[in-house]
């Protein structure tokens, strides 16, 4: 009795402790710094640090702990969620190139597509599963899943500490379609994030949308984007 008492334990104790963001667990991410956001709290300064780390190492990214459950960023997590910049140093192609999916912040921090229409929440997982599984499909999402990028664009004065309701729904799509392609496929968690992976990328918000040419000089190697000189640059002026 006493051994299938215990066996019952393990199994009651299995299932209880069962959780689907162990998947964003700290131990699995290599090659990343701790994004400590009361030093790195808006998209300038994280530009800065990321360019700065990217130059030496192109597999580089922030990871910052979250709590899933809350839907918060937390020191005290052992979960995180990765993050990423545009490339040290872009190329004007590699600056413009569609990544995919593009989210904008207004300034009460609702979520918007392209700048221009509300999202609901319901709408935000759908749009992040459709871009991670569109394989080209759709020409204004990804081209295949190891590239598809979940943009948000912030602006100046947005707190990257304020986005944590944000960063809850795009988990949870994820969460949602990683289970539904193991029970379809009958894969390994580990294979399946390796195959779907989540991309985060934070992009400054400097401009309205529609094409333009995004110049980088090399006097502005290793600092901030000056956005006026950027401006000007772009419309010509001299």
């Amino acid at each position: 009795m006493s051994k299938l008492t215990t066996i019952l334990t393990l199994l009651l104790f299995g299932c209880s402790t069962t959780d689907k963001y162990d998947l964003f667990k700290m131990e699995f991410y290599e090659k990343y710094e701790f994004l400590d956001l009361n030093d790195i709290n808006d998209i300038r300064t994280f530009n800065k640090r990321f360019w700065k780390a990217d130059s030496a190492d192109n597999d580089f990214s922030f990871v910052a702990r979250f709590n899933f459950e809350k839907g918060d960023f937390s020191n005290k997590s052992d979960k995180g969620i990765k993050l990423e910049g545009l490339p040290y140093k872009c190329l004007s192609l590699d600056c413009q190139r569609n990544y995919g999916l593009k989210l904008y912040l207004n300034d009460n921090y609702e979520i918007l597509l392209d700048d221009i229409d509300s999202l609901t929440d319901f709408q935000i997982k759908k749009l992040v599963k459709q871009n991670i599984t569109n394989n080209g499909e759709d020409p204004t999402l990804s081209d295949n899943p190891q590239e598809a990028v979940t943009e948000i664009y912030l602006k100046e004065e947005h707190e990257i500490s304020k986005i944590g309701g944000l960063i809850k729904i795009i988990a949870d799509s994820y969460t949602e379609l990683i289970e539904l392609k193991r029970k379809e496929s009958g894969k390994s968690i580990s294979e399946l994030t390796s195959e779907f992976p989540l991309k985060l990328h934070l992009r400054q918000n400097m401009f309205p949308p529609g094409p333009f040419e995004q110049i980088i000089p090399d006097s502005w190697e290793g600092g901030e984007i000056d956005t006026v000189e950027l401006n000007r640059l772009i419309k010509g002026e001299n």
